[in-house]
């Protein structure tokens, strides 16, 4: 049994005539594994949901996220936390959205922040880190929004300059037009006159129809006089009306520019807290690094190495961006990490070589067995070295080699036992921080 839904070959056939396999469902959860571990249970059961809203086959998940069958049952069963390459696998084999990929990348840290709570908090800077990344590229995005803009509005305040120069040049001809029709009025209102004049001695009887065409020249420049002056009134207001929307034009590149500058302003902040979580994410991955290298073998989490994992991962996805040259001369935080990372003896192991590599003294309860009968084991031989010395245990005689044996060897387990009971209570206590009081609208929240 695989915990997963599995096809049916039985499936009856709807009035349609369609037929749909049946599903095996998934395996229940098992509340034990569960315990003191909210974020883990509310992982595990996302990714549930989001199977079951993808109606997806086992054949279709399993491959999908390159595990066995068995080993996805046990991821979406609990008994083990699933990889961060997993949690990813199934968000896009099911074609979540960025903000349900993003509720689940959440929530994957949190529950490894769960497992490992020394490094919650640098977990948090992780998914922080990754957060302000995508705000800055959404800032950016804006800005060359803001800046096209600018330039749209720009073009079209160099055309609204063009059509006003091509209008003054236009009202200038008809100054200069209505100018010349008032000097040639002159000249043919003169000209008439003087022939007026003289007409009036050598044409007495016709002055009636010479008066009737006089009249009538009259009234014909006086139409030209006026439509001259109405196209000059005309033009006039759409000079003044391509005034006023130039002015309104103006405004408007200067509110664009000032919008463009606040955005630049926090493009800036953005990077400077964007290169402080990434030098707090190189300290992060050398801690991880160092941990895993100098913990005991068989003591040994296998959480640490995913969790180094993932954080080289976020490095890589999102690496130090080089914009005009101003970082050339800086040494990236990336490269630091990898120089010192070279330099640790035990490499961090791939999800495969882990998995390999398991001990049955790995889980708490295996770890708690050993270290008893450690304990007990080391408490019998140290009683039987004391009742088995010539004399009792109050006798002040040199025991023998066998005595002496069973008393350093009964000293050393107890001790051991003591100390691996001590590690064991240290390790699996958990630490949950019940001052959840910061809202978010995007990005991961602190870790519990």
């Amino acid at each position: 049994m695989t915990g997963v839904a599995e096809e049916g070959t039985g499936a009856e056939t709807s009035a349609g005539g369609d037929s749909r396999p049946a599903r095996r469902p998934l395996n229940p959860l098992k509340p034990e594994v569960f315990k003191n571990r909210p974020h883990k249970r509310a992982l595990v059961e996302h990714l549930r949901s989001l199977i079951a809203a993808a109606d997806l086959a086992s054949k279709h998940v399993a491959p999908g996220v390159a595990l066995s069958a068995s080993a996805l049952s046990k991821n979406l069963s609990g008994d083990r936390l699933p990889h961060r390459s997993t949690v990813e696998a199934i968000i896009q084999l099911c074609g979540a959205s960025e903000e349900v990929r993003a509720l689940s990348l959440r929530l994957h840290t949190a529950a490894l922040g769960e497992a490992h709570p020394a490094f919650a908090e640098r977990l948090v800077m992780a998914d922080a880190y990754e957060e302000i990344i995508l705000l800055h590229d959404r800032v950016q995005a804006r800005l060359e929004d803001a800046l096209g803009e600018h330039r749209r509005r720009q073009a079209d305040y160099d055309n609204l300059l063009v059509r006003h120069a091509t209008t003054n040049q236009a009202l200038t001809t008809a100054e200069d037009e209505l100018r010349a029709q008032r000097q040639h009025h002159q000249r043919e209102t003169a000209r008439l006159n003087g022939l007026l004049r003289e007409e009036q001695d050598a044409r007495q009887r016709d002055r009636t129809t010479f008066d009737a065409r006089l009249d009538q020249a009259r009234v014909e420049h006086e139409e030209q006089l006026r439509a001259r002056q109405e196209e000059e009134e005309r033009l006039r207001r759409a000079l003044l009306a391509q005034e006023n929307k130039i002015q309104t034009v103006r405004g408007l590149l200067d509110d664009s520019a000032a919008e463009a500058t606040a955005l630049r302003q926090e493009r800036d902040r953005l990077r400077v807290e964007t290169a402080r979580l990434r030098e707090d994410l190189v300290g992060l991955q050398v801690e991880l690094a160092a941990a895993e290298a100098g913990q005991d073998t068989h003591v040994e989490d296998g959480l640490l190495a995913p969790a180094l994992l993932a954080v080289g991962q976020v490095l890589d996805r999102h690496p130090v961006p080089q914009e005009n040259g101003a970082a050339a001369g800086r040494p990236q935080a990336g490269q630091g990490a990898t120089q010192l990372d070279v330099g640790i003896s035990n490499p961090v192991p791939t999800p495969g070589e882990a998995l390999t590599k398991l001990d049955p003294t790995d889980s708490p309860d295996g770890l708690k067995r050993a270290s008893a009968v450690t304990a007990a084991l080391g408490l019998l031989l140290l009683l039987i070295g004391l009742f088995t010395h010539t004399g009792g245990p109050t006798s002040q005689t040199r025991p023998t080699t066998g005595e002496a044996w069973c008393l350093g060897i009964g000293v050393f387990l107890l001790v051991t036992g003591i100390i691996l009971l001590a590690a064991r209570d240290v390790t699996s206590a958990p630490t949950v921080d019940t001052d959840d009081s910061y809202h978010y609208t995007c990005g991961f929240p602190p870790l519990m």
